[in-house]
């Protein structure tokens, strides 16, 4: 602290504290407990006051918020005292500062009404952030009776009480004192709305709870970061007694921007990474959801987003992998995506149909005193984690367009409230999507299937069908799987290759190693796209794009990574490109023959009956009805059917039992 801050904290306290006889206690106090750490302090240093010590319990309890203030100049006074130095803290110790200690963390969910007016301390996620208002803080007061002066200092509520002028008053009169004109000091205060950390819920919601930054703490704080928080916790009541508002008053708060990761031992450690790569892979894979059966490549999928870059490559491609997970429903699609989020220690689980564009990205909230806060969404809190969403193909239409930014680019960018608003959102996006007919149909396109637009689709590296087909051998050892968990000593975790926390460790410690494209790998990359490129060319299908290069490159450092590499070779290509085949494999095709992940989205030539099955989905109304007469109109003009043709077709499928007429005189398509 400078020498003129010191002597306005001097003037201060005299002015508001007449009875300096604390301040010179306290600093006495401090000089007790912690006199060696005063000897080896330095400049810019933080000296945490321990308000729970029973020795400095009475000062916080008198002073409260003030306390930091009182800490500040009996510091001065303690390390003056120590260094045998007149006002030396002034000149030597001129940006020292202190701080609540910060000791006996609690969950915000553990904190009650015993809490109340006492400082605790927890961990927190900043899920909204409202704009800075002033406060008073100090102010000068003059009776208009007498002309008494006295200054006087707000209380945690920020405002002024006992304004009756005590000279007055012993004269037996009544005066309220009124503020002099430019006396006011201020200070900033910021509303904001802490969560409980997803890692630390121990019940099945997050709790949530309006808190305050003050002074120099305002403005420091954005959505989504992780807080190691002190406050004072507040419950305001009005003059009938009635609960008017319940918050958190913020005394310190220290940046926990990322979670404290489980790492393996250095046994674990030592045997994984002498293991045989594909045994390592294949252990891998097994430990990940043992519950559900198969899988095996989609599971590889998740695990290499999960570990992929959460920044960029280079500062100008996206270094995280997107996948999606579409079929039929029932096919564990929700369950392998819930697994993932129990893997991974920052990730966030939401669904498509509840979420709106604010849900996802930021909106404005309005708070009970009237005031708007911004609040963070889904990606935002998930930012440098995994951003999981079922359902996705639920989503308002509207609000896809804010995919595309979050997908590519890692930013939500929106205009509320008049405001521009830029957040990063760095996130694996994991996403299941049900076909919109209820089953997959083949001869739809993807995007027909699921409703959902290219631009969209395009952003996924990885794109997994799941059809429910009747095999007789795969069905009964799905059944034996299932059964499993219904009989005796089900809830007991089955031996796998890793438990659920070694894998959880595996993967935070494979995920923190940087990786780079060996020359050879490269090149075989290279020859790939190549290959595709041509063989778009020759089959006159839609050529392939950089993006399908970006995705294998992608891919490929995260298999090595998976393998403890820092340089991934052409095995590593080899393994990936082989996944990427098998993806297009689940939906019939063959990417040699194909060439592009747009053939999957893009309508081919059609025959006869994709044509009728794409008119009669083109026709239905919300209520899946189709009118005969404008069934027949739109083959017509799309594909240049005869009526003939048309009603010929149409009596087939009735007389077959797969169109059931209604009674309002439509008709339906029978599953």
């Amino acid at each position: 602290m400078s020498s003129d801050k010191y002597q306005d904290n001097h003037d201060k306290m005299n002015k508001v504290y007449p009875d300096r006889i604390y301040r010179d206690n306290l600093a006495t106090i401090i000089n007790w407990i912690d006199h060696d750490k005063l000897v080896t302090m330095k400049d810019n240093d933080v000296y945490y006051l321990d308000v729970d010590n029973h020795y400095v319990a009475p000062f916080y309890k008198k002073y409260e918020l003030d306390i930091i203030d009182i800490g500040l100049s009996s510091l001065s006074m303690a390390l003056d005292s120590v260094h045998k130095g007149k006002k030396l803290a002034a000149f030597h110790f001129p940006n020292v500062k202190v701080k609540i200690k910060e000791e006996s963390n609690i969950q915000l969910s553990e904190i009650g009404t015993e809490y109340e007016n006492k400082p605790t301390t927890f961990n927190s996620v900043i899920l909204a952030v409202g704009r800075r208002q002033a406060y008073p803080v100090l102010g000068k007061f003059m009776c208009p009776e007498c002309g008494d002066e006295e200054t006087k200092s707000t209380d945690h509520t920020r405002k002024f009480k006992d304004l009756i002028c005590r000279a007055c008053q012993f004269n037996k009169k009544k005066s309220t004192m009124v503020l002099v004109e430019g006396s006011m000091k201020s200070e900033f205060v910021q509303d904001i709305v802490i969560q409980e950390p997803i890692d630390e819920i121990k019940e099945n919601q997050p709790v949530n709870m309006d808190a305050k930054l003050i002074d120099s703490d305002v403005g420091h704080s954005f959505m989504g970061q992780k807080k190691k928080i002190t406050g004072v916790f507040r419950v305001e009541y009005d003059t009938k007694g009635k609960q008017k508002d319940i918050y958190m008053d913020i005394l310190a708060i220290k940046d926990l921007d990322d979670v404290e990761l489980v790492m393996p031992d250095e046994c674990d450690l030592h045997q994984w990474m002498k293991e045989d790569e594909t045994k390592l892979i294949d252990g891998l894979i097994s430990s990940f959801a043992p519950h559900i059966f198969g899988y095996r490549n989609i599971k590889l999928a998740l695990l290499l987003a999960v570990v992929s870059k959460r920044g960029r490559i280079h500062e100008r491609r996206r270094g995280w992998v997107n996948a999606l997970l579409v079929g039929d429903p029932g096919m564990a699609k929700s369950m392998l995506l819930e697994e993932v989020q129990k893997i991974t220690q920052k990730s966030t689980f939401t669904t498509g149909k509840g979420s709106t564009a604010a849900g996802l990205t930021a909106g404005m909230v309005k708070q009970d005193n009237g005031t708007s806060i911004l609040q963070a969404g889904t990606y935002p809190l998930s930012h440098r984690g995994v951003a999981i969403v079922d359902e996705f193909d639920k989503m308002n239409k509207d609000d896809m367009g804010i995919m595309h930014e979050v997908m590519e680019q890692g930013k939500v960018s929106r205009s509320v409230s008049g405001k521009n608003v830029s957040l990063p959102a760095m996130a694996v996006t994991l996403a299941a999507a049900n076909p919109r007919f209820g089953n997959y149909d083949d001869g739809l396109t993807l995007m027909e299937n699921i409703d959902l637009p290219t631009p969209i689709l395009t952003r996924f590296d990885l794109i997994f069908l799941i059809k429910d087909k009747v095999d007789g051998i795969m069905d009964e050892k799905k059944a034996d799987k299932v059964l499993e968990d219904f009989g005796i000593g089900s809830e007991e975790e089955k031996e796998t290759y890793m438990n659920k926390k070694q894998l959880m460790a595996y993967l935070n410690y494979v995920n923190n190693i940087e990786v780079e494209l060996t020359v050879g790998a490269q090149q075989k990359l290279k020859k790939i796209y190549e290959k595709l490129r041509n063989i778009s060319k020759e089959k006159g299908t839609i050529p392939v794009t950089p993006r399908t290069l970006e995705s294998l490159g992608r891919l490929t450092m995260s298999y090595a990574k998976l393998l403890f590499k820092t340089q991934a070779d052409e095995s590593d290509v080899a393994a990936v490109y082989d996944l990427y085949r098998e993806s297009y494999h689940t939906f019939g095709k063959d990417l040699e023959e194909s060439g592009s992940q747009l053939t999957l989205m893009k309508s081919e030539k059609l025959n006869k009956d994709q044509q009728f099955t794409k008119a009669w989905k083109k026709c239905e109304n919300d209520k899946q009805y189709v009118d005969e007469k404008d069934l027949y109109e739109l083959l017509e003009m799309e594909y240049s059917w005869e009526r003939k043709s048309s009603m010929n077709k149409f009596t087939q499928c009735y007389n077959s039992g797969l169109i059931r007429k209604c009674a309002n005189g439509r008709y339906r398509w029978e599953e």
